[in-house]
């Protein structure tokens, strides 16, 4: 699984992770991915937000501006948490070997 880590101005480290979990409170939020383009500050807020919620839930809206802010190179760390929110979409349609089938 993907993951970014970073440190705010104090130092202190954050690895921001998506889960299932995490996205699927996104989602009852509101995010939608395929609304970027037409919310491009919303959603974008809420894709870094949410990267939050897997391993630090109880950092504060706040602190996750500050740190924001304070990124070189935001296009591509937006880029990256694209790419590990759709790696979760993507593992929901993976094949795995398990046989099913259906008595209808």
């Amino acid at each position: 699984m993907k993951a970014i880590t970073l440190k705010d101005e104090n130092g202190k480290e954050y690895t921001l992770e998506y889960s299932k979990n995490s996205i699927m409170h996104m989602e009852r939020q509101g995010f939608n991915m395929d609304e970027f383009d037409a919310k491009p500050i919303l959603m974008a807020t809420m894709l870094v937000q949410g990267a939050f919620i897997k391993n630090h839930s109880n950092v504060k809206y706040d602190k996750i501006e500050k740190i924001y802010k304070s990124l070189s190179n935001k296009e591509g760390f937006l880029k990256k948490l694209v790419e590990m929110y759709n790696e979760q979409a993507d593992e929901l349609v993976e094949e795995g070997n398990a046989d099913w089938e259906a008595n209808f």
